[in-house]
């Protein structure tokens, strides 16, 4: 699959009822974004800011790995089946890689060619 989930045969994300959770991930992508940014801007050494281990990320890419981490995790096949056919968020890998692929800033942060999988060309901003 594109999104490197198991293929489950006659199961799909339903967007009717996915999308309103759809559209939270990414104005709440946003919102934070902007809070996060304010907050840099307030306080410079906050944008030259390192993580042990992890120098060679800015603080903005940190940003962006804090998000796609919350949502990491296994699901086993039935429960992914019972979210595809129950459930109103769409699964885990794919709020990351939607919300975050549907992000400008997230693409020029880590120097995404525009039309890649993470840069699409076209994007969905309702906020």
């Amino acid at each position: 699959s594109r999104y490197g989930l198991p293929q489950l045969p006659n199961y799909t994300v339903h967007g009717v009822n996915t999308q309103g959770e759809n559209i939270a991930d990414n104005g709440g992508l946003r919102a934070a974004l902007s809070a996060y940014e304010l907050y840099a801007r307030r306080r410079p050494a906050a944008r030259r800011a390192v993580l042990p281990g992890l120098p060679d990320y800015s603080p903005t890419q940190l940003f962006y790995l804090g998000f796609a981490q919350i949502w990491c995790g296994n699901s086993t096949t039935g429960a992914l089946k019972s979210k595809m056919v129950e459930g109103v968020h769409s699964p885990n890998k794919i709020r990351v890689i939607g919300t975050l692929s549907n992000t400008k800033e997230f693409a020029d942060a880590w120097k995404c060619p525009v039309g890649s999988a993470m840069n699409p060309e076209h994007k969905c901003v309702l906020w």
